[in-house]
């Protein structure tokens, strides 16, 4: 049955014991009684590192700049802990969250799902939306309900496929789940878990899981831990707790093995490059392998390999992307050199360097008429720079 449905953020003004009800109808005022939060760990901000961004120019410096504005604010306000919904419905394999009784759909960054991706994603995907009606309400009929599943912790969000997403969010998420007042028998519901997935599963600790795809499902005394970024800023302590212990548990696997040898890598995007591709690939390659760099394609590799790889090498430069997050494996001390696209602005790299004891510095890749090109001799400057 088609319906209206307003758009309720739940970020963080979530505080103490309960959720403040800012709304302007009664129907919001009873999906927002429908929930609660619990914190479980209390934020602090990190002591901030001078030597973080290692390239003084004006390019770092901006970056830099931004960064810290960003996680000024952001470290001590987001929330930490666990949401409980009462009822509540999920909507497609992101997992939307609904309320379809009282008409309201949850986002913001307790619940992992921004509004720019909510927009496309109602407009974009086959799950009943029918019309905007203004800027924070809508028509839609989600159609029949396909499972029922109650007392879970639900793991679905947007950004689900993405290895990145996993380090940077799901996997300290797990982690936190750790804090929750469970039964050992509790299930975690995924979408899916493919083999990579299931590593990071099962480093986490956790055995009972379950993995579903349905257009619409139906849950009592659902739970799940809130979203752990906020902006480009992760919160602390559970980020480095979850990552130390993920560097630990690779650690503890590799421990027979010996070291690689190789404390220089360049992670290639060749066949990720997707619309960020460089027109200049080949050239690139060759001169990372002229400057000593190992050219490695991480995808290729299990996880557990990826994290051998990483964990002896110092210097490590690519191509601004999700296969960079696994410097988190890497020993302190290590660099990361990240080359980023004109007009991007991806701080991620940024925050996991400075809670798991790394440096950084950016380089520009200026576009041009015919696409992104790479002025070697420049590359080749910054590189040569960064290993000072």
């Amino acid at each position: 049955m088609q319906r209206k449905y307003r758009v309720v953020t739940l970020d963080h003004h979530i505080i103490g014991e309960g959720i403040p009800a800012e709304c302007d109808n009664g129907f919001v005022t009873r999906a927002l009684e429908r929930v609660t939060y619990r914190p479980l760990l209390r934020n602090w901000l990190l002591r901030q590192s001078d030597g973080l961004f290692v390239r003084k120019d004006s390019y770092n410096e901006s970056l830099e700049a931004e960064y810290r504005q960003m996680t000024s604010q952001s470290h001590i306000i987001s929330p930490c802990g666990e949401l409980r919904f009462e009822k509540i419905w999920c909507l497609g394999r992101d997992g939307l969250r609904v309320d379809i009784d009282n008409g309201v759909v949850f986002i913001g960054p307790a619940v992992n799902w921004g509004r720019d991706y909510l927009n496309w994603w109602l407009e974009n995907g086959d799950i009943g939306f029918d019309r905007w009606l203004s800027e924070n309400s809508f028509l839609a009929d989600f159609g029949e309900v396909d499972r029922h599943h109650d007392d879970i912790i639900m793991m679905k969000y947007p950004g689900y496929e993405i290895f990145g997403h996993w380090l940077l969010d799901y996997y300290p998420q797990l982690y936190l789940s750790r804090y929750m007042s469970k039964a050992a028998s509790t299930t975690f519901v995924f979408d899916h878990l493919s083999g990579w997935m299931a590593s990071l599963v099962e480093a986490a600790g956790i055995a009972q899981v379950d993995c579903y795809r349905h257009r619409l499902t139906e849950h009592r005394n659902l739970r799940m831990p809130t979203g752990l970024k906020n902006g480009y800023a992760l919160s602390q302590p559970i980020n480095s707790l979850a990552w130390s212990e993920l560097r630990a548990y690779f650690n503890h696997l590799n421990s027979y093995r010996p070291p690689t040898g190789i404390e220089k890598l360049f992670i290639s995007r060749r066949k990720w490059s997707g619309a960020r591709g460089l027109s200049n690939y080949d050239e690139l390659e060759q001169l990372m392998l002229s400057l000593g760099f190992e050219i490695y394609n991480p995808e290729q590799f299990s996880l557990q390999d990826q994290a051998h790889h990483f964990s002896h090498a110092r210097v490590i430069v690519g191509e601004d992307g999700s296969g960079l997050h696994s410097i988190l494996f890497s020993d302190p001390g290590a660099v990361l050199g990240v080359l980023m696209q004109e007009g991007r602005s991806n701080l991620w790299h940024a925050g996991i360097c400075e809670a798991m004891g790394h440096s950084l510095a950016y380089y520009k890749i200026n576009l041009h008429a015919n696409g992104a090109m790479l002025d070697m001799g420049a590359v080749k400057t910054f590189v040569l720079a960064i290993q000072e």
